[in-house]
């Protein structure tokens, strides 16, 4: 589906982190008016600044009532033809579910999925005002794989997974199209020491944000519910639904290594 960016209003989460940042700058270059979300307001309008087209911000803890109430008196009187929320905000804190704090595993699942749920429902009126409308929620291959030292993560992913598959479903007579997209691992800041010492001692491929920009946008613009991306990394995905004992057997064989690194 061809979208013409000049007619949207995109809403993102997580704008100033890495790609919620470049997602910005993008989305901003080809005509899209952006809605800034974030804890840091300073952050916010330093971004702000260097964007070409209208630009609001709204700061705050987005799982507080307040943002979202905030957030929708901002968007009131906005009628672009297209509107749209990415949920790109997450956080990650990679350790074995023994180690694994109850705050920490409270904040990924709070963050990472009730957070993109309530806010898409809090949005709902906002979105169906558009003549299309979109909801792009950002996963990862850890939605469709379990993977060790990564519980609490793929948790709320695959969570996410199944929301944006039933939410797309659900509103199948409605302008709204739900779209899970779903890198590999990316080098960005949100990686600790210790995920990148776990990409390079198991040869992990890991794709910069330029080489996955262009592929996100390009994905929004076809319009499919579900996509994962790089190569090896969604035959994995395809191959844990049919045969998940292939998938569990190569990563038992690399479980002394990946046990190494995450309990350091």
């Amino acid at each position: 589906m061809k979208i013409n960016w000049s007619e949207q209003t995109v809403v993102i989460t997580g704008a100033y982190g890495s790609l919620g940042l470049e997602l910005c700058k993008s989305l901003s270059a080809r005509g899209a008016d952006l809605i800034l979300t974030g804890r840091n307001l300073d952050k916010l309008q330093q971004l702000k600044k260097i964007l070409p087209q209208t630009t609001k911000v709204v700061s705050g803890n987005i799982a507080s009532r307040k943002f979202k109430d905030d957030l929708v008196a901002c968007l009131e009187g906005i009628k672009t033809a297209g509107h749209m929320l990415i949920n790109n905000a997450g956080i990650s804190d990679v350790r074995f579910l023994e180690q694994l704090t109850d705050d920490s595993i409270k904040n990924m699942l709070v963050v990472n999925l009730l957070t993109p749920m309530l806010l898409s429902k809090k949005l709902m009126p906002w979105l169906k005002k558009a003549q299309s409308a979109k909801i792009i929620n950002i996963g990862s291959t850890f939605g469709a794989i379990g993977y060790p030292g990564f519980s609490g993560y793929c948790a709320t992913k695959f969570g996410l997974r199944g929301f944006t598959q039933a939410l797309d479903r659900e509103l199948a007579d409605t302008n709204i199209s739900v779209q899970y997209l779903a890198p590999r691992a990316i080098a960005t800041n949100m990686n600790s020491d210790k995920v990148n010492l776990l990409n390079k001692k198991l040869n992990n491929d890991v794709d910069t944000l330029e080489q996955i920009l262009p592929q996100i946008i390009k994905a929004i613009e076809k319009g499919r519910t579900e996509i994962f991306f790089g190569w090896p990394a969604k035959l994995f995905v395809k191959l844990n639904g049919l045969f998940p004992s292939i998938v569990a057997n190569a990563i038992n064989k690399e479980h002394k290594i990946i046990k190494q690194i995450i309990e350091k």
